[in-house]
């Protein structure tokens, strides 16, 4: 099988399989219980706290959540405080993001959606049109999981600072968090929403960094751990699995990946009616390709036959019919229809793109000519 759906999920490193299974084992104790064993676990989530901080900058505080989804419905449920100012949230936002602004649109809330590019970047133009003095939260992707176009959030950051002072800043950065440099605290982040399983490390856990001197409401209350912010007994596998992915994949060349990506690209280039959906600041690790004229869910199961699994999309979004964000781009039914993700990761060899790309575009004659 060649897995190359690596924008929805990875495999785990063996070395995290390792790592947490010694916190099911042998250190698998309770961190609030107040014998010397569970102080250890206590030191070691807090190594890893600091070691995930650093990666973003240093500074701020990280809190730990099940997932990114959580993360991020966090920010929108608790970091809106009432509905006397305005929300700007991108067409570009992962379903977790767009989702709860739009439930808080619901609610009665002034929630002002902007535009994308057609290389699917947020619009600046539109952007600085939907800011105003009363705007309290802004909400940017880093990096598109739909198409891994690249938004330049420190830019963002700056301008919505400019015109409302006391606007947070607030990116989803699931898809860029050890694919691409951040700091944070350089950028004006002031909210940052992580996951681990993006990276070679175990689902169901995430994290929110939150730049100090930043106060949202806790999400989830009760036996007051991660500082009261987000109770519930920490999952210390996990916690620990998710740092030893952020080492190991930290410590992989990104080159290759962005070889890897190329070497595709040009592999597919001549397929007829096609269009790739990129930006001039793109993600390696991410070719989103739009071929008019066949079902991408075809393609897609016909590939799985012959041991090739690719994505269409956003994998929460993937039964549905419609795709905001490439429609937000402007492409047609058409092109949407015919809509695959290539997700590249660490485990990808270089020798099997040129096999790939051959099937795939064998794959679309087929599907065309059985039309």
């Amino acid at each position: 099988m060649i897995y190359l759906d690596n924008a929805a999920t990875t495999r785990v490193f063996d070395s995290v399989v390792k790592e947490m299974e010694r916190y099911y084992s042998e250190e698998y104790f309770n961190p609030s219980a107040l014998y010397s064993p569970a102080f250890e676990v206590v030191k070691k989530i807090a190594a890893a706290r600091a070691y995930l901080c650093d990666k973003l900058g240093g500074g701020g505080k990280l809190y730990f959540t099940s997932c990114a989804t959580e993360s991020n419905a966090w920010v929108y449920n608790c970091g809106v405080k009432n509905k006397k100012g305005n929300i700007l949230v991108s067409m570009g936002e992962h379903a977790s993001g767009y989702e709860n602004a739009r439930a808080l649109a619901d609610k009665g809330f002034d929630v002002r959606f902007v535009k994308l590019c057609a290389d699917g970047t947020v619009d600046i133009s539109d952007y600085q049109s939907k800011l105003d003095e009363n705007t309290t939260l802004a909400s940017v992707i880093h990096c598109s999981n739909e198409t891994g176009a690249i938004n330049d959030i420190a830019l963002l950051s700056r301008i919505a600072k400019q015109i409302s002072p006391r606007c947070l800043f607030h990116s989803d950065g699931v898809q860029a968090f050890c694919k691409i440099d951040v700091n944070c605290e350089h950028a004006g982040i002031d909210l940052y929403s992580l996951s681990a399983h993006k990276i070679g490390g175990p689902k169901g856990i995430g994290a929110l960094w939150v730049r100090d001197g930043i106060r949202i409401a806790p999400f989830i209350i009760g036996g007051g751990q991660e500082e009261g912010e987000r109770s519930g007994t920490e999952n210390v596998a996990a916690i620990m699995g998710f740092c030893q992915a952020a080492k190991d994949f930290s410590a992989f060349d990104g080159g290759q990946i962005f070889a890897l990506r190329q070497r595709m690209k040009k592999a597919l280039e001549d397929i007829k009616d096609a269009v790739f959906n990129e930006a001039s600041e793109q993600s390696p690790y991410i070719l989103s390709l739009s071929i008019a004229g066949i079902k991408a869910e075809v393609l897609q199961r016909k590939l799985a036959d012959k041991g090739i699994l690719i994505g269409l999309g956003s994998a929460c979004s993937s039964r549905l019919k419609k795709n905001r964000v490439l429609s937000a781009m402007g492409r047609d039914m058409r092109q949407i229809e015919g809509n695959v993700r290539i997700g590249f990761g660490v485990c990808n060899l270089s020798d099997d793109m040129d096999s790939v790309a051959k099937t795939i575009k064998e794959c679309v004659e087929e599907l065309r000519w059985k039309k």
